[in-house]
């Protein structure tokens, strides 16, 4: 279950944004439209007919964090508080969905197809993050 982590990023951080709160707007905003694709996939034949449309929600999802953490390095002075009440029923209604649909046959192996490239792209972002930090680390 590697895409919760990236999930609870958006809570971390939640168009473009111009606050900490519309990125957790925009966060849940397109959460609840995953939510609302993933509760109408009954069986493997419509999870496969539903693979473009949730590789499509999870890459928004993607580009979402890494904006977010882009204003969040720009941003330093902002203080981030713990997610809403809101944030965490979206968080725990879409573990739920994926759960469900992990339960269906090959449901876990469609699932982690469509994350795929975004975590890798998301992972190449952190990557890039962590090697500039050594390099003005190691620049003093």
């Amino acid at each position: 279950m590697r895409w919760v982590l990236g999930f609870f990023l958006l809570s971390l951080c939640g168009c473009s944004p111009n606050s900490s709160e519309e990125f957790h707007r925009e966060g849940r905003q397109r959460c609840r439209a995953l939510i609302q694709d993933l509760s109408k996939i009954e069986n493997r034949e419509q999870l496969l007919r539903a693979e473009p449309q949730l590789k499509k929600h999870f890459e928004s999802l993607v580009s979402l964090m890494i904006e977010a953490r882009e204003f969040q390095h720009k941003h330093l002075d902002e203080i981030e508080g713990d997610g809403t009440i809101e944030e965490n029923e979206v968080d725990i209604r879409l573990e739920e969905e994926l759960r469900r649909i992990y339960a269906i046959e090959g449901g876990r192996e469609v699932v982690e197809r469509v994350q795929h490239e975004g975590l890798v792209r998301l992972d190449a972002y952190e990557r890039a993050l962590v090697k500039k930090r050594a390099q003005l680390i190691s620049s003093y």
